[in-house]
């Protein structure tokens, strides 16, 4: 099992989520879908709650002692108070990540070719791709991980953008 992987995830959605909204100093619960914690801890959904067991015994010196539930079939990880301050302290703003998420909530983008220009500010290896999918109409991504290794799915409706992220992993296997 792979639990670097799924701290820094942790760490990356705790950022994200306080550059957009703040910090406080509360707990953070994050809901994850079986699948994608298992292609995260690269281990099967079957053994997913032996995992993050151990998962939260190798996060305990980071983030203190993370807590786990399952509610409506999705893990719910939540990460006390000390770990979400961590990352206030200790973990810096990605520029790219800020200036993405003030474009999008300021609405200083209308269209895709605004935000594909954000992209190709932080990198020559930008993928855009136009897609039907179920809510959004382009995929961005960095196609050598660089600035971050996520898959961005935007909606561009009536002016206005919209985006999600996720894992390469979840993007792949929600498109198969």
């Amino acid at each position: 099992m792979i639990f670097e992987s799924l701290l820094k995830n942790i760490l990356y959605v705790l950022g994200e989520s306080q550059m957009k909204i703040g910090y406080t100093e509360n707990a953070a619960s994050l809901n994850y879908p079986p699948a994608s914690l298992a292609r995260l801890l690269e281990t099967e959904e079957a053994d997913l709650s032996r995992a993050l067991e151990d998962f939260a015994d190798f996060a305990e010196p980071t983030l203190g002692r993370v807590t786990v539930s399952v509610y409506d079939g999705q893990y719910c990880l939540t990460i006390p108070a000390q770990g979400v301050r961590y990352v206030h302290e200790n973990v810096p703003e990605s520029p790219f990540l800020r200036e993405l998420i003030d474009t999008v909530m300021q609405h200083k983008a209308h269209g895709i070719g605004e935000i594909r220009e954000l992209f190709s500010r932080y990198s020559d290896s930008v993928v855009c791709e136009e897609v039907d999918g179920d809510g959004y109409d382009h995929v961005l991504y960095f196609s050598d991980g660089q600035p971050d290794a996520f898959i961005y799915l935007f909606e561009t409706a009536f002016g206005h953008v919209s985006y999600h992220r996720m894992t390469k992993a979840d993007y792949e296997a929600e498109i198969q």
